[in-house]
């Protein structure tokens, strides 16, 4: 087959194309970063490429204008090479870098979580071999690790490659060596062997996210945290939400390969740039703790999730055993445990229990309503004494998905906006400062308030055309409201909500607000009853807890009772990491959750149908928001 050049600009990065393949696929493969929220399948719009030189083939794209494609403008995901290229890439087009959480902050549960790291570093120094002292090596070293390490393992043993090298160092060291050790459920096993001092030891905690995946690199010796890195996983292109890649793993029989390499290369490029950063070697990382919604366990491990989207809906597995990371396909060193936490149900997975977990919501004597807002929208209710959870399908419109100028939570992203009618005057807050490119899902929460406090639109989410303002107009024949102007900012074109994307957000909100109705009023309870709201995830953590009421995405409680716990799933990944005790409780808290299965639980497509107004059909539930909006009129 043949292949052609193809340059990015203004990266100036260039590489050798076989004919054919996507512009997208170029890019990627050229480490450049398109915006594609669609998966690259020509819906979304936001991969407008400029190609400055050459011809290229499939086609411009269905969402373009006839003056787009005379200047030259395609879509990426919908334009080949065919010819040598020249592409330029605007700013509106490139992905920036993640706005990344560390979930530290709000983390309760670590204080009482402290016990045996999953994996660690152990110095022996064992006594030579005498006349009277026939010991093996091998008994040498397992009887002065369980030394050491006192009560934190039963019993301990050695695999077979360090075996093979125990003679060796062990005499080349004058009988010093260090030890890495893992935990395999309460035994110690020695899974390496280096000369005394031979390096510092760290763990990665891992969030495989079905929008994003985060990793923390932590110091072993002192639980210190390291740093992070974030990344949008590569298993977008297969499709947005989980949905559609149980779908694609069961296409062309390689499509549960393509999502497994797609997940595992995204955690692998974070674990590189966030290690490489602080000069640690790969082999220097010696456990890795897991977590992930039920359908990311299963394609992370290669396991087929058809079954979690058909009746009964029962997934493969819930609990994993302690793997090696080579069994895994994860570039640290080759036998270092890995584990994951466990899930609870097909739709409520190991990121909840690690949220959990984290929060200390089992330990507390608060009614704790805890809400993770993500692609799926999970969600717990309890205290104490006892626990219900459910899943309800958000969607991916409040990470930019359906959205004109939607974007993910990257530089250039709106993430804070108000609208002063009087003065008619937006004022906005970006990432980074940087020049407004899009808005993110806090900001498109704030928007939709925004607007509704206004009244620019009606509770049906419909753009009022009367409404005084130059802000208010028709473009290709949709209503829209524009909240940055391009002129100003220097921009070609303006950021504006039209009524299809407040349709999207709406149905998103509805989705959310209407499990955690069901969950309660299953239970015989209302919102008035829940004495803290816990929101967790990439996007909650940045939400005006004002506007996410205003908008019926959260109950109407008084806001002092919403707190937002920034991202909780991996925080209880890094608990899980550094103590056994945080493990087994993860173990006992997926046994202790009751699953609400929201698809056959009567009623709650009722309440997702009522869900479908600002802020909800009945007011009576929303007393306060009906209140300003009074005051409003």
């Amino acid at each position: 087959m043949s292949s052609h050049i193809v340059v990015f600009l203004p990266d100036g990065a260039c590489l050798d194309v076989e004919s054919g393949r996507t512009i997208l696929e170029a890019a990627s493969a050229a480490g450049v970063a398109i915006d594609s929220s669609c998966g690259g399948q020509g819906a979304c719009g936001k991969c407008r490429v400029i190609v400055s030189l050459g011809q290229p083939g499939g086609r411009p794209g269905d969402s373009l204008s006839r003056e787009e494609i005379e200047r030259g403008i395609v879509l990426a995901c919908q334009a080949t090479v065919a010819d040598d290229l020249v592409v330029e890439v605007p700013l509106e087009s490139q992905r920036g870098e993640l706005q990344i959480l560390m979930g530290r902050a709000e983390v309760t549960g670590e204080p009482a979580q402290a016990g045996t790291p999953l994996a660690s570093r152990v110095s022996a120094e064992m006594a030579p071999p005498g006349q009277e002292d026939d010991a093996s090596d091998e008994d040498r070293l397992l009887q002065r690790l369980s030394e050491a390490s006192g009560e934190s393992f039963e019993h301990f043993d050695i695999d077979l490659p360090s075996l093979r090298v125990l003679p060796r160092l062990a005499r080349e060291n004058s009988w010093h060596v260090d030890a890495l050790v893992a935990d395999f459920g309460g035994d110690g096993r020695v899974f390496g062997l280096e000369p005394p001092q031979a390096g510092e030891a760290y763990g990665l905690a891992v969030d495989v996210g079905t929008t994003t995946v985060v990793v923390q690199l932590i110091d072993l010796a002192t639980h210190g945290f390291v740093d992070a890195c974030a990344s949008l996983n590569d298993q977008i292109a297969y499709g947005e939400d989980v949905i559609s890649r149980i779908i694609h793993a069961q296409e062309d029989g390689a499509g549960l390969d393509q999502l497994r390499d797609a997940v595992r290369a995204t955690v692998n490029r974070c674990a590189r740039e966030v290690a490489g950063q602080h000069g640690v070697a790969p082999t220097q990382i010696i456990g890795a703790a897991c977590v992930g919604n039920t359908v990311m366990t299963h394609l992370f491990l290669g396991i087929d999730p058809a079954a979690i989207r058909r009746e009964p809906y029962v997934p493969a597995i819930k609990a994993a055993p302690v793997l090696r990371a080579g069994e895994v396909g994860l570039d640290i060193h080759p036998r270092a445990p890995v584990h994951l936490a466990p899930c609870v149900s097909s739709y409520v997975g190991g990121d909840i229990t690690a949220g959990v977990l984290a929060t200390a919501l089992d330990q507390s004597p608060r009614l704790t309503l805890f809400i993770d807002m993500g692609t799926n929208g999970e969600m717990v209710i309890g205290h104490e004494e006892w626990m219900m959870c459910c899943s309800c399908s958000a969607g991916p419109a409040f990470e930019g998905s359906g959205v004109e100028y939607g974007m993910y939570a990257t530089v250039g992203a709106i993430e804070r906006l108000s609208y002063d009618r009087e003065t008619d005057q937006v004022e906005w807050v970006t990432i980074g400062d940087a020049r407004p490119r899009g808005i993110c899902g806090s900001g498109l929460v704030d928007a939709l308030a925004a607007l509704l406090r206004a009244g620019a639109i009606d509770r049906a989410g419909r753009i009022n055309l009367g409404f005084p303002s130059r802000r208010v107009r028709v473009r290709n024949e949709r209503p829209e409201f524009v909240f940055v102007w391009g002129e100003e900012v220097g921009r070609s074109d303006d950021i504006s909500l039209g009524e299809d994307g407040i349709q999207n957000l709406i149905r998103s909100k509805a989705a959310v607000y209407a499990g955690a109705e069901t969950l309660l009023e299953s239970l015989g309870l209302d919102a008035g009853r829940v004495e803290q709201i816990l929101v967790a995830g990439a996007f909650g953590n940045y939400l005006d807890a004002e506007s996410a009421v205003t908008i019926g995405l959260l109950p109407d409680v008084p806001l002092e009772r919403i707190r937002f716990v920034g991202n909780a799933a991996v925080a209880g990944a890094r608990l899980a990491l550094l103590g056994r005790g945080a493990r087994r409780g993860m173990e006992e808290l997926a046994g202790r959750m009751t699953n609400f299965e929201l698809s056959v639980v009567p009623g709650y497509m009722d309440r997702y149908v009522s869900g479908l107004f600002l802020p909800h059909t009945d007011l009576q539930r929303f007393p306060s928001v009906a209140s300003r909006l009074e005051l409003r009129a």
